[in-house]
């Protein structure tokens, strides 16, 4: 198993009906990424559509919250993969520093 030096957090809030697209697209990147988690959420602001009848009525948007561990110089190409196919100013971003990780062995 290879050793990774994660440094940094990469967080991606976007649609949840994009939610397959960018777990494949992802996924076909084992180069910057070796694994993610994934939370439904929900969003609320003026700059959220509601695409759907629930949604309209409830005010708020359902989305999908994945969280990357990643090497920080991995940071920048997956964005631009990501920007490259996904036109899409619902989905958003921010990274973040990772100060330790570990696994309980």
């Amino acid at each position: 198993m290879m050793a990774h030096q994660y440094n940094c957090v990469l967080t991606l809030a976007l649609p949840a009906m994009l939610e397959e697209e960018v777990l494949d697209h992802l996924q076909e990147h084992p180069e910057w990424v070796s694994g993610f988690s994934i939370m439904p959420a929900e969003g609320f602001g003026a700059s959220l559509s509601l695409p759907t009848a629930l949604e309209q009525v409830r005010g708020r948007a359902r989305r999908r919250v994945i969280t990357i561990l990643m090497e920080e110089g991995s940071v920048d190409p997956l964005l631009a993969s990501l920007r490259a196919d996904f036109h899409n100013p619902e989905m958003a971003y921010w990274v973040t520093p990772l100060i330790r990780f570990g696994r309980f062995v």
